[in-house]
């Protein structure tokens, strides 16, 4: 068994113990194959003072493990009640580009942004980010990487070649 902590990043005042315990176990008149179980829980009551469930991750492989935790935890903290909230009054920023000059950039080089939001905050929302290049939407094209309070946005743009006779 583990702890490990949350905090909501709109409170910075309030923090939530829970644990989780992995095990590997094999089903019985089974071929041999492990499932491993992971058991999430916290003593935080719900919004109503009530006791959370845990919540169980069944998995055939460990691959999704982060995820599926992941996606536990949010489900949990999703039923707590975090107030006071404090109010995200800060947009987002951007910390960093490349290339950092309107010229000289190279034929096979990219676009790249980091953008940035402080704490306390609601995170940057990624189905908002948007980006154009000379009146062309390339958003599409964008690989981001990161996290809700730290993005990494790499356009790299596609070479047309040109063939002269």
């Amino acid at each position: 068994m583990a702890d490990f902590i949350v905090h909501n990043s709109l409170n910075p005042y309030k923090s939530v113990r829970f644990s989780i315990t992995l095990q590997q176990q094999v089903l019985k008149n089974s071929e041999g194959e492990p499932i491993w179980t992971a058991e999430i829980n916290t003593l935080e009551p719900d919004i109503n003072g009530d006791q959370l469930k845990s919540k169980y991750i069944h998995l055939r492989t460990l691959e999704n493990l982060d995820k599926e935790i992941e996606k536990a935890v949010s489900e949990l903290c999703g039923q707590i009640d975090w107030s006071p909230l404090l109010t995200d009054r800060r947009a987002p920023y951007v910390d960093s580009y490349v290339p950092e000059e309107s010229f000289g950039v190279d034929i096979d080089g990219s676009v790249e942004i980091v953008i940035k939001e402080s704490l306390p905050a609601a995170g940057i929302d990624i189905d908002s980010i948007s980006m154009t290049f000379n009146g062309e939407d390339v958003t599409n094209q964008l690989a981001i990487t990161g996290d809700p309070y730290e993005y990494k946005l790499k356009w790299k743009p596609s070479t047309v070649v040109y063939e002269t006779y």
